[in-house]
């Protein structure tokens, strides 16, 4: 088949084409003030650019992607940003073997997006897509039929370590590999950054327990146990003393403060002295799509650069490299990251930990009297040294004890621990697990009342910026199905554009705000939340909605919808808004592989006369060019728009860049690079149903 990609009737291929060779020339002449259908004139324009329209340039801030998908069964395919904190769902798709999704992907920062597999029963498939400079794109990606978290997978290379020391029994079980997308390394490295003190890391919990609250599995049962599973995934260090990771877990008081009178430690594995356990390689990972995998170790030394640099002599001169160092020498050609995975159940109601055991050395005083000090019986304190999630167990006053991190990001959930007995650098990510809930997907904790209150996170909980570690509810697209999605909830995991429109013809002031639109759409209902966010036109300006079949949807006047008299302006005179956006629609009809890139022309602005508000001045959509310029911008995201008067492109000095050089990634996020004092900070919808 011929995979171009086809874009649907109505499209801006228009705008395009007469963007050819046309001067990019946005005036600055004058506010909407009452332009007539015979007097709109040339005024005076004046150009911001010596250059040319880029001929790819659609004037809006994406890239068109068709998405060729084969699966080995039904299911979901979720298209959705990757390596940022929040999860944003750019496109949903029920499959079944094979189909085609358009997708609109925002320029930005970040070249890549990933596509995830859940067939509703198994555990999600992870797909990394890399973008490239074209204007619009198609990708082939195929899910594997054997999704298992049981997959077996012995030694993935010829050359993979062979020194019989490296291998060894794990303590529990294992229950053999979780895949992550190939983006969880760079995820990590953002979340429990390297030689960062945990201590100043506002978005990590640095002191915690968990509270075990049952589950409700895929099918809908409820369950009297949570199911947590702990993967390895990454470590960076010289340590190579024995280090055995575990938990322990332990009853909860009436006032819901720890009862360690029952405390059980359960040893898991040794994780610096063996690589390997029942002949599994503790991590892998997998390069340019091929099915082979290769092993990966904790050294900080050893360096594809370096096969003969490894700390520990055992390591040296084999394949297997240390997970950081792979990462760095390797980038995007890594396609999948699985880790050795271990099934922790805990009782409903019980409290649970983690440590990280020195397995050579005896508990230090000071430590043993911490544990009796904050409740343990001297009976069941452990006889070695240890780290534990808990700081008050901690031996040492360095670091406030902190001696682990946890923290939500993206598709994932990380927990490291320092492997220095008194707190090392403090960056506590030395050793780094993953953990996921029963179906393999990011934990979600309850957390302790002592943890929400302790003095060591509250920087993280009163950190708007973090997660929520108060609200243990997940995230949508990682709930089971057994529970339920608010439209709250769904809007906000959905990506968000900005319309910003002129409406005055050849004598607009181009500071695109005279009618500001949020447009969400819902590819999995087939439906589009719409906010009006500002109005900065002077007259009369309805907003219409054109249907698949034709027919206009009256979404209302603009001054009306805010309640104000005509000519009023709203949100477009300070530099932060003051009226709340107005929920326009929140059941728009978005067809089927409809997306924005060939739907904005859908949304009209009709436009009348100053003198005569029942004579139709003019009609305004998105595939319009006047004089070389656009008449409606299409945004990424919750766009700040210039102020009154002011021209977006000295609002934005990069996006004259972004004008002529469309397909250049280096202008690609020139929307959130504002002059400053120029533009009108949005206030974000707070959705509710209408």
């Amino acid at each position: 088949m011929d995979k171009k990609l086809m874009r649907k009737s109505g499209t801006v291929m228009s705008l395009v084409s007469v963007a050819l060779a046309v001067p990019v020339v946005f005036g600055s002449c004058s506010e909407d003030n009452g332009l007539t259908p015979t007097d709109k004139g040339d005024g005076n324009t004046t150009s911001f650019l010596d250059g040319q329209i880029d001929p790819n340039n659609n004037w809006m801030t994406a890239v068109p992607v068709q998405v060729e998908i084969n699966t080995p069964g039904k299911g979901t395919v979720t298209a959705q940003t990757i390596m940022n904190e929040k999860v944003t769902i750019l496109g949903e798709k029920t499959v079944n073997g094979g189909a085609v999704m358009y997708l609109d992907v925002p320029q930005g920062e970040n070249t890549s997006f990933g596509l995830v597999f859940d067939d509703g029963t198994g555990f999600k498939q992870y797909k990394r897509v890399d973008l490239s400079n074209a204007a619009s794109q198609v990708v082939d990606v195929t899910f594997s039929k054997n999704s298992s978290l049981k997959a077996s997978a012995k030694v993935g290379m010829a050359k993979a370590a062979t020194n019989t020391s490296l291998y060894g029994a794990s303590i529990m079980p294992s229950y053999g590999y979780i895949n992550f997308g190939s983006w969880a390394w760079d995820d990590l490295a953002k979340a429990v950054p390297e030689n960062v003190a945990a201590q100043k890391n506002v978005k990590a919990i640095k002191d915690f327990e968990i509270m075990a609250r049952g589950e409700v599995t895929s099918v809908g049962e409820l369950q009297s146990k949570e199911t947590v599973y702990l993967s390895f995934l990454y470590g960076h260090t010289g340590n190579i003393e024995k280090r055995i990771i575990g938990y322990y877990v332990n009853s909860v008081k009436a006032d819901g403060t720890p009862d360690y009178s029952d405390i059980e430690f359960h040893d898991i594995a040794d994780v610096m002295t063996y690589d390997y356990f029942d002949g599994n390689a503790k991590v892998q990972y997998q390069l340019d799509g091929n099915a082979k995998w290769y092993d990966a170790n904790f050294d900080y030394a050893d360096k594809p650069s370096n096969p003969n640099g490894a700390r520990l002599p055992a390591r040296r001169g084999d394949d297997a490299y240390g997970t950081l160092n792979v990462n760095q020498a390797y980038g995007k050609r890594i396609t999948a990251v699985r880790g050795l995975s271990y099934k922790l159940e805990i009782p409903k109601g019980k409290v649970f930990g983690f440590y990280l055991k020195d397995g050579d050395k005896a508990i230090s005083n000071d430590q043993k009297q911490k544990m009796i000090a904050a409740g343990v019986p001297a009976t069941r304190v452990p006889t070695k040294l240890a780290n534990y999630t808990k700081a008050a167990f901690n031996h040492g006053q360095n670091f406030k004890g902190i001696r682990s991190a946890f923290a939500i990001y993206d598709n994932f959930t990380f927990m490291g621990l320092d492997d220095t007995m008194d707190g090392g650098d403090g960056d506590c990510n030395d050793v780094t697990f993953a953990l996921s809930n029963v179906r393999g997907q990011k934990m979600v904790p309850l957390f302790t009342k002592e943890t929400t209150e302790s003095d060591i996170n509250k920087p993280t909980i009163e950190n708007p910026d973090a997660p929520d570690y108060t609200n243990p509810d997940p995230d949508p697209t990682d709930k089971p199905s057994g529970e339920t999605t608010t439209e709250k909830e769904n809007y906000e995991s959905l990506q968000h554009w900005t319309l910003a429109f002129e409406n005055a013809g050849k004598d607009n002031d181009f500071d695109f705000n005279d009618v500001v639109l949020e447009v969400t759409p819902d590819t999995k209902n087939n439906k589009a939340y719409v906010y009006l966010m500002a109005a900065g036109a002077q007259r009369r300006t309805e907003l219409y909605f054109q249907k698949s079949d034709g027919s206009e949807q009256y979404l209302g006047e603009v001054h009306e919808l805010f309640n104000v008299k005509p000519g009023t302006y709203v949100n477009t005179k300070a530099g932060q808004a003051t009226v709340s956006p107005v929920l326009v629609a929140d059941d728009l009809e978005w067809t089927a592989g409809s997306t924005l890139e060939n739907s904005r022309q859908r949304f009209i602005l009709k436009v009348y006369d100053d003198n005569d508000t029942s004579k139709l001045s003019r009609i305004v959509k998105s595939d319009e060019l006047i004089g070389g310029s656009p008449q409606v911008l299409c945004v990424a995201g919750h766009w700040s728009w210039p102020l009154e008067t002011t021209n977006v492109a000295t609002a934005y000095p990069l996006l004259g860049e972004w004008a002529i050089n469309f397909n250049k990634t280096e202008n690609w996020n020139w929307y959130s690079h504002p002059a400053k004092g120029l533009v009108v900070k949005p206030l974000a919808p707070s959705h509710k149903s209408k």
